[in-house]
């Protein structure tokens, strides 16, 4: 039956999806439908009629059936799908109930029916799928009486039903948005949106939101360089921009603490003067720690966040929601500005049985959106990976599993330090099978020393032992928990597998579990590495053999369900590279968001709220990124990433000569090769180079000018280009070429 709630006035509204109409057929009753009335019996007999006693004259019948119908219009037929003045949705306008008692509608005497007890619990409206007239509504009570008395033939017309106005425009036109966020706002300041990392890659998640004389900082993370930037060790964003307004700057949030939200700071906090920072305890705590690093925790001002109470910076009011990912205390934030709602989602996925018991806060989620989202900022990572996440508790069970069926060995588990998590799972596993836990690397004891302090992780007491320790067990007792799953060289695993770690020996019955799903870039790396482990007679499980990892990011059913819940009116995709942001704006689009309200942008991009739109301007704060190596922020240029890339495929081939005053060449050249030939090997190569330089000198390689500045320098650049094409043709190498030109 059709699901109705009553008003104080009587008034009944339809639910949007209606139920099937259940009937009861016995020997007595009328049923009256008009399109606003209520329901009203009389009890009869009758002859049969469609299979059912019906005795009535053809005058009766006829009453009957000119009784049944709705007997006019009620109320205004006018209706808004979409109020300028009110929040957007749908709207349906009903008029007035007619006159008379409840229970007869018009005081009309109803005639004997030929359905016997039919019980419909319905009004006359039409489910409010879109705007509706009075004369749509009069239409379906009609077809509902229609159907009621047996003639429902009519439904299956060969000219179809589209046309008609009480249909669902969904399966005509398919799903559309119907977002609470209003359409236009008053005259108030333009809201300005600029991500500064995070939407062109994975990583260097960073956003700004500006408003007047008011900026807020959303995380500052970093990115790992891949194999394109040789000797790079970070990637962060570049804030030129934030710097020459850090005057406006009311503080910066931290939505959790992994490096790719929080990495950044020692670089970008100094750069931005006195700033407050706000975070939950596990994010400060992990914060601090990675500041330590640099000697900077004393110099920062941290606030502690409550999840239930909102903070006020400038014209910016945060609300704060639980959400789920692989570490705990993570945030979204509902961020309410001049120009609307904006819904933040950092990385984030959807457990509804999480390892810490506290699933995301769905309700508070749903409660914004029903208020009003008129933007909405969502996690891209997984778009491409159908289906739902899997919760840890399913990833628990398969540890367990494979804890209890090594009976032999050592079990050594590498993951990520900051999956605090993991790190329960492992503990919990440990402590079924009685084994003792060694942690290795200085990222994972400090992580897992914070975690322990603040409780949020439970460990037993003498299950952790240190490495000297160890020796006083059995190797079927012992469990090791180290870095190093994506195969970094100088992660304890990598050293482990080459048989240079001071503490660990692999041996023949060990296991090894790659805990990780691989970071895109990373594959060859973790093939070599689990190759090394595998020559040793060492086992090796990874999350594509057993369910051992679910990752940290929502999934494509998960990013619809957020969505759902938020219903916004505007929706820009984030974290992820370009291909990954398009594909989660489909999705956006597959559930009825506007193509034209999906915004993919890029970093440094401006996305502007104002009074009627949100916009994606073509101006940009910055195009740019800095890259870190070693000690120096910024002094690795392109230029230089360039000469590296040629060093690494090509090698560098030396050429030293020496010029008298005449500007002829003295004895022969010298040769230096580094990357590119073996010198002993390559005698005769390294030979012909020298007399080609000796007796090509003058007639190509020696420029025609009396400026010795220019001389010089022309000498060197011609060097580059004759040597280099006369490489090629003996070769086909294009080694870097470095002239050294002498005057004597």
């Amino acid at each position: 039956m059709f699901n109705e709630s009553n008003n104080d006035n009587g008034d009944s509204t339809v639910a949007s999806n209606p139920a099937p109409v259940r009937t009861n057929l016995t020997r007595s009753s009328h049923v009256s439908l008009r399109p606003t009335g209520s329901v009203s019996a009389r009890s009869t007999t009758g002859t049969k009629a469609n299979g059912i006693d019906d005795r009535r004259t053809p005058e009766a019948k006829n009453s009957t059936n000119s009784s049944s119908r709705p007997s006019g219009r009620t109320g205004d037929s006018s209706s808004s799908y979409r109020d300028q003045n009110s929040s957007r949705g749908i709207s349906s306008s009903r008029g007035p109930r007619p006159s008379g008692p409840r229970s007869g509608g018009n005081n009309r005497r109803p005639m004997p029916s030929p359905v016997s007890n039919l019980k419909m619990n319905v009004s006359g409206d039409a489910p409010t799928y879109a705007t509706k007239t009075s004369e749509n509504q009069e239409l379906l009570a009609e077809k509902l009486q229609t159907l009621a008395m047996g003639r429902d033939g009519s439904k299956f017309t060969p000219h179809g039903n589209e046309s008609q106005g009480h249909i669902n425009p969904a399966l005509i036109n398919g799903p559309s948005m119907q977002s609470a966020s209003p359409d236009i706002f008053g005259e108030n300041p333009i809201v300005r949106l600029i991500p500064l990392g995070g939407v062109s890659e994975i990583g260097m998640n960073m956003t700004v939101l500006e408003c007047g004389d008011d900026i807020v900082v959303i995380d500052t993370g970093l990115a790992f360089a891949n194999e394109k930037m040789p000797g790079v060790d970070y990637i962060i964003p570049d804030t030129d921009w934030l710097e020459q307004n850090r005057h406006k700057i009311r503080g910066v949030i931290y939505t959790h603490g992994h490096l790719d939200h929080i990495g950044a700071a020692p670089y970008i906090l100094p750069k931005l003067g006195d700033v407050s920072i706000f975070g939950m305890p596990l994010t400060l705590a992990l914060l601090k720690n990675r500041l330590e690093e640099f000697e900077m925790s004393n110099k920062i001002r941290g606030y502690l966040l409550s999840i239930d109470k909102p903070l006020q910076l400038g014209c910016f009011k945060f609300q704060f929601f639980r959400l789920n990912h692989s570490i705990p205390d993570v945030v979204g934030v509902c961020i309410d500005t001049p120009m609307g709602r904006i819904m933040y989602c950092t990385d984030w996925k959807f457990d509804h049985n999480p390892i810490d018991g506290r699933p995301s806060d769905y309700g508070k989620i749903a409660k914004f959106g029903a208020e009003g989202v008129r933007l909405l900022l969502s996690d891209s990572t997984n778009a491409l990976v159908p289906g739902y996440s899997l919760s840890e508790k399913e990833i628990s069970k398969t540890i367990n599993d494979i804890f209890k069926s090594r009976k032999q060995g050592k079990i050594i588990i590498a993951t990520f330090s900051t999956l605090i998590g993991k790190m329960q799972q492992i503990i919990n596993a440990c402590e079924m099978t009685n084994r003792k836990l060694v942690i290795m690397g200085r990222s994972m004891v400090n992580n897992f020393n914070i975690s322990f302090q603040l409780g949020y992780i439970r460990v037993p007491k003498g299950m952790v032992i240190t490495d000297q320790e160890m020796r006083r067990y059995r190797d079927e007792e012992i469990t090791v928990l180290t870095t190093g799953s994506q195969g970094e060289d100088n992660a304890g695993l990598a050293k482990m597998a080459r048989q240079e770690h001071p503490s660990i020996k692999l041996e023949a019955g060990d296991l090894v579990l790659l805990s990780n799903s691989v970071i895109p870039g990373n594959e060859n790396d973790v093939a070599h590495l689990t190759s090394s482990i595998s020559r040793l007679g060492v086992d090796v499980i990874n999350n594509k053999m057993f369910d051992i990892h679910s990752g940290g990011h929502a999934k494509q059913e998960d990013l619809k369900m957020m969505i759902g819940l938020c219903r916004p009116d505007y929706f820009q995709p984030i974290h992820g590279e370009h291909f990954m942001l398009v594909k989660h704006g489909e999705i956006g689009e597959s559930l009825g968001i506007p193509h034209d309200h999906i915004i993919i942008t890029d970093n440094g991009r401006i996305t502007e709220l104002n009074s009627h739109s949100v916009d994606l301007k073509d101006e940009h704060v910055t195009e740019k990124y800095v890259l870190v190596d070693g000690n120096g922020v910024g002094d690795v240029s392109a230029e230089v990433i360039n000469d590296r890339q040629l060093l690494s495929k090509e090698g560098v081939l030396i050429i030293v000569m020496t010029i008298n005053k005449n500007k002829q060449i003295v004895g022969n050249p010298e040769i230096i090769s580094r990357g590119f030939v073996y010198m002993k090997s390559a005698g005769d190569l390294v030979e012909s180079i020298k007399s080609y330089i000796s007796t090509s000198f003058e007639s190509e390689i020696s420029p025609v000018t009396d400026d010795a500045a220019d001389y010089f320098s022309t000498l060197r650049t011609n060097i580059k280009r004759s040597v280099g094409n006369f490489i090629f043709k003996k070769t086909e190498k294009e080694p870097m070429i470095l002239p050294v030109v002498v005057q004597i």
